[in-house]
């Protein structure tokens, strides 16, 4: 029995009122560590710390004992629980967990305390004029007002106050907004894992460098063929997939983490292998799948939309790069990732799963229970978007204005958003998506689910298992 598996008893554990004492004191600042109690027992338990704390050590050696009691459920080692504890922005994860646990309970899936990441469009301003665009960027169509420099200082402040894991700088182009330096070193300064979503073609040697003394963590350039002919024609501007290129090269020479992110559509399709291997060529770190999804400018290209076989395949494609070891962390915003691993590979030994929203990993056995607690698309439930001009969205794929950070804070918005209370419950589910044994671990893309029938409850028509459910094909 996997003890991880029964959130109704964790939950009955979790209301003992010894366990919320317990649960408010880790959060408490000890007076003589100047850190909360559940940090110090982090530092003890991974070695960090040279000394006890007397007043926090029975409840470290408690915390330890859970954190070992765990661990040997999900069968993970310790070494790899240790080094994983030393991360600062998985302890800030931790942090989001524990008031997760004291103030809502556990569910399935998992909804959290703040958001892990936020994804934050900081700009219209867009040098390229790209088909699938969800924002428009570029085209002077939008008369949405940008938030001033004070009022994004402000923002920023908001989400590292509140608990806010990572922020995600998107556009838009993110670079060509002229103060973004000036955020982007308040977010770092504050705690926050920073990273930018960019086209690449301003990132020549100079831009580089000033990221890399901005202490941003990670950057990710779109690469969306491998020919330059087909990236520029998705980009809308001749000599793009040069200027991308040599970013992501720029990047590599200063040592900054680098992602290719490729958003496949029938038109690159047969190209993704090539992307891939270009991407492993450079030295990039991670590749990212991004769903095609038909909003904003990408209403006029619906038809470049993948058919649910063809998406099927590339999943199975992608798993099977995970398993024999590529060499470069594959992600995707699919979640429907999670259900083909399973399906692929069962249940049994070490498999390759989609655990959190984009995040896919090899886990033992134990640890696939996690799955129904993490897994799937994490819209308004594990992270939300803001808009240029501080509209706060579930999902930059997802329309629904749910709050303006202008008007409300960003804790107020997360925590009583009733878009967001209904994202969070899987049993709102409409159609095939409602009704598959699949959905904890995946839920379908509720933007896809909006783009296509108005209504972001219902059924993810580019899944090929929520097809074969249907009744009559989508």
């Amino acid at each position: 029995m996997n003890p991880i598996r029964y959130d109704t008893f964790w939950n009955a554990v979790l209301s003992l009122p010894s366990t919320k004492k317990m649960l408010a004191l880790s959060l408490e600042t000890c007076s003589s560590c100047n850190l909360t109690v559940i940090e110090t027992a982090l530092d003890n338990y991974t070695g960090k710390n040279g000394r006890k704390c007397g007043k926090c050590g029975f409840y470290s050696t408690i915390i330890s004992f859970w954190i070992d009691f765990l661990g040997r459920s999900m069968s993970i080692r310790k070494e790899k629980i240790q080094k994983l504890l030393s991360d600062p922005y998985a302890r800030r994860a931790i942090l989001t967990i524990t008031r997760t646990f004291r103030h809502i309970g556990i569910r399935k899936p998992l909804s959290i305390y703040a958001p892990f990441l936020v994804v934050w469009d900081f700009t219209h301003k867009c040098n390229l004029l790209c088909r699938h665009c969800y924002s428009n960027a570029g085209s002077g169509k939008t008369s949405e007002e940008e938030l001033t420099t004070d009022e994004a200082l402000d923002v920023v402040n908001q989400l590292a106050d509140f608990g806010v894991t990572a922020l995600a700088f998107s556009g838009g182009e993110p670079l060509a907004r002229t103060d973004f330096f000036e955020v982007a070193k308040q977010a770092t300064k504050r705690g926050l894992y920073v990273s930018v979503a960019t086209n690449g073609t301003l990132l020549n040697k100079e831009m580089v460098r000033r990221l890399k003394k901005a202490r941003i963590n990670y950057v990710e350039v779109s690469i969306d063929g491998a020919k330059a002919e087909t990236h520029d024609e998705f980009r809308g501007v001749s000599g793009a997939f040069q200027g991308a290129v040599e970013g992501l090269k720029n990047c590599i020479e200063e040592n900054l983490c680098a992602c290719v992110a490729t958003t496949a559509t029938k038109s690159n399709l047969k190209e993704i292998p090539e992307v891939l291997n270009m991407a492993k060529e450079i030295g990039v770190e991670r590749f990212t799948y991004f769903n095609f999804i038909p909003t904003g400018r990408g209403k006029q290209f619906h038809s470049l939309d993948l058919p649910p076989e063809e998406r099927e395949k590339l999943l199975i494609f992608l798993l099977n790069k995970i398993l024999n070891g590529f060499g470069v962390t594959i992600l995707t915003t699919a979640p429907q990732l999670a259900r083909v691993a399973l399906q692929q590979q069962g249940t049994k030994g070490e498999i390759a799963m989609s655990l959190a929203h984009m995040q896919t990993a090899k886990i033992g056995k134990g640890a696939v229970a996690l799955a129904d607690f993490v897994g799937g698309c994490g819209a308004g439930r594990l992270y939300c978007s803001i808009s240029p001009g501080g509209d706060v969205h579930p999902c930059v794929f997802l329309p629904i204005k749910v709050g303006n950070l202008r008007k409300k804070q960003f804790k107020d918005i997360w925590q009583n958003s009733e878009d967001f209370k209904i994202l969070r419950v899987r049993a709102n589910l409409k159609g095939a998506c409602g009704e598959c044994d699949f959905r904890l671990v995946c839920g379908g893309c509720r933007a896809r689910a909006f783009a296509y029938h108005g209504d972001y409850l219902a059924s993810d028509v580019g899944c090929l298992h929520a097809k074969k459910m249907s009744r009559s094909p989508e």
